[in-house]
């Protein structure tokens, strides 16, 4: 965080997309929206972030409004966020809970149906994409969980993913706010953001592809040791998240190391 003092009361900015406020993010994604140029972008979410009065705003001299407007450049970069500042909405009177931070608690499956989804809005920037990969992520809440939180290590609070209710789930979500759909797509986008960093090996493998389905069809095959069955392959997909991209990872270490060998043995 900055601190910013201004007629002396201290005022804090964020310097990056995990110090952002569930507030903050909204009125960020509604930016976005507004398809602003950087410069009005920035002195829009300066105003915001400093809540503080129009007039008191105009007091700061231009140079300092310049430097605090920079100090917000990663808005205008890779979003890197990780942070799930919105994890329940409502819709039509019932609750969906989101994942949870750093999407800890998701499943492999969800996490490439959600990439697919996001992958199609990026492309067609069609709504129904952004809703589908809404419905992915928010699900209801198990049945007594209340309870059953206290007897498992698993503190997902979502019912289990199941494409069968997809479709009727997207609709009713769609009915939510562009601007709240589209922080859950920052929040998604983040995390997708830091898995190159965490799992080099498993992006630079699935680089190499064309498709990206294709890439992480591919990766799944391998880290199942080749079998294509229904089980082994369902398996994988209802495994956590994180385990698999350490599968992968080494799987894909262990390639990349044998292909290099491969490559010194024909130089010499």
């Amino acid at each position: 965080m900055n601190l910013v003092e201004i007629d002396h009361i201290r005022r804090s900015l964020p310097s990056e997309w995990n110090e952002l406020s569930r507030k903050q993010l909204l009125y960020v994604s509604r930016l976005f929206s507004e398809q602003l140029t950087i410069v009005d972008f920035r002195v829009k979410a300066l105003f915001e972030f400093l809540s503080i009065r129009r007039k008191t705003f105009k007091l700061i001299a231009p140079e300092d409004a310049f430097t605090l407007c920079e100090s917000l450049d990663f808005l205008n970069k890779e979003v890197n966020l990780t942070r799930n500042l919105i994890p329940v909405i409502k819709a039509i009177l019932r609750k969906y809970y989101g994942p949870a931070d750093n999407m800890v608690y998701c499943t492999f499956g969800e996490f490439t149906l959600a990439c697919s989804a996001l992958d199609e809005y990026q492309k067609t920037g069609e709504v129904k994409h952004l809703d589908q990969l809404v419905a992915i992520l928010y699900r209801p809440q198990k049945f007594f969980w209340s309870i059953r939180k206290y007897f498992t290590d698993n503190q997902d609070p979502r019912a289990k993913f199941m494409n069968r209710t997809l479709k009727k789930r997207a609709c009713k979500l769609g009915k939510l706010d562009h601007c709240l759909k589209y922080s859950i797509y920052l929040f998604f986008n983040g995390v997708l953001n830091s898995l190159p960093t965490l799992y080099p090996y498993v992006y630079k493998q699935k680089g190499e592809t064309e498709d990206q389905d294709n890439g992480w069809a591919s990766l799944i095959i391998s880290l199942a040791d080749g079998k294509t069955d229904d089980k082994s392959l369902e398996t994988i997909m209802n495994s956590n998240l994180y385990n698999v991209f350490i599968g992968l990872n080494k799987k894909a270490k262990e390639y990349h190391e044998y292909m290099s060998k491969i490559e010194s043995y024909d130089r010499h």
